[in-house]
């Protein structure tokens, strides 16, 4: 199964009509709907009806155009490290379908966006490498939808990873939950591309990561993109707290550790279950037989629910140790969280700055910074 084939609707914003994805996709999807409209904000429902909107959102396509800039830094959160990732925002939302995605509260129109206006984001991403040459572009397109999910639909990829190959000093992270990947091989080797998977037990893929691929087929995929000479990323974010969670998880990092080469993977990040507390009702509301929201959670300093201290120090652990005999060499970092956890887990927390030229080192194949 593709992607592709949930979707029963498409919306077009006029602007949006004579780009060449907008042909491309309206070709590849001959018999779907299509519906033009003048802009997508007439598309902005109540957002007191959220719950009853958002299943429609996955299977409607909107094809737009970008009209702010494409790359934004994560915005971070105060007193928590952020490891200076840079965002693409060619899409948001996903066809993908997760009891946890914080997307079911921030995307405001019921639809999967794709921006069409690739040239812009081209023009964007090349004045901004040149107007600073000494600066490591350390990019990603998973943030606010799965980098994969419907590339063979839209195939804007196959634009930018030639983009990064040309470019000394900017790394793409495509991050993804999906296995479709055969179409982008030939554009290896590319050490300048990082493709990278959020992995779970397969419990969790089953139960809370509705229409994601399994654990295997991501590993396969990931595989894959090794031997075609791309780099590799893994995020076990969020780490799902449940019964038998500690075996779960060691025979996912074991899986890890024997289909992928050590030497591929640049990097690991960690980050343990969280969400804002208006989304609890949220997926009470859309799943109730997830076991997500109905876990002991605490209001941490960032307005987020999480774990107790405690309990995410211990996941934390476990998972740096087993990752430490199956991915020897890679560099294990935590995603968003306070240097009071990173003290307990790696016996200090570096400053941002630091994580981030870490980071930015590993991007490039550099040795590691000293200071």
């Amino acid at each position: 199964m593709t992607l592709a084939k949930r979707i029963r609707r498409i919306l077009v914003e006029e602007p949006a009509q004579d780009y060449p994805m907008t042909e491309r996709v309206l070709a590849r999807l001959p018999g779907v709907p299509v519906t033009v409209i003048p802009q997508r904000e007439v598309l902005r429902p109540l957002e007191h009806q959220r719950s009853s909107w958002l299943p429609e959102s996955k299977t409607t396509l909107l094809l737009a155009v970008q009209k702010g800039p494409f790359r934004r830094p994560c915005p971070g959160t105060k007193d928590y490290i952020c490891c200076g990732y840079q965002v693409l925002q060619v899409a948001l939302n996903c066809t993908m379908d997760c009891t946890y995605c914080v997307l079911q509260s921030y995307v405001n129109i019921p639809a999967v966006t794709v921006f069409v206006n690739v040239a812009d984001l081209f023009q964007e991403l090349e004045q901004e490498c040149n107007a600073a040459p000494d600066r490591v572009w350390r990019v990603g397109t998973g943030e606010f939808g799965d980098s994969l999910a419907l590339d063979e639909l839209v195939g804007i990829n196959e634009e930018l990873i030639p983009f990064f190959a040309g470019n000394p000093r900017a790394v793409l992270e495509i991050k993804t939950k999906w296995r479709r990947l055969e179409h982008l091989l030939h554009l290896g080797p590319n050490s300048q591309v990082i493709f990278a998977w959020s992995l779970n037990p397969e419990e969790i893929v089953r139960e809370e990561e509705k229409f994601a691929a399994p654990l295997k087929a991501r590993l396969q995929a990931a595989a894959q993109a090794a031997a075609a000479g791309f780099r590799l990323a893994f995020h076990f974010d969020p780490i799902v707290y449940f019964p038998g969670w500690e075996e779960a998880y060691r025979h996912t990092v074991g899986l890890l550790g024997e289909r992928i080469p050590p030497a591929s993977i640049a990097w690991i990040s960690l980050g343990a279950l969280r969400f804002l507390p208006a989304q609890r009702r949220l997926i009470l509301e859309r799943f109730p037989s997830s076991r997500i929201a109905a876990q002991e959670m605490v209001r941490a300093p960032d307005g987020k629910l999480r774990y107790f201290k405690g309990l995410r120090q211990e996941l934390y652990c476990r998972l740096r140790e087993w990752l430490a005999e199956a991915a020897p060499g890679a560099l294990v970092y935590l995603c968003m969280e306070s240097p009071r956890l990173w003290d307990a887990v790696f016996g200090f927390h570096p400053g941002e700055e630091e994580l981030a030229r870490r980071l930015d080192a590993r991007a490039l194949n550099l040795p590691a910074p000293t200071d």
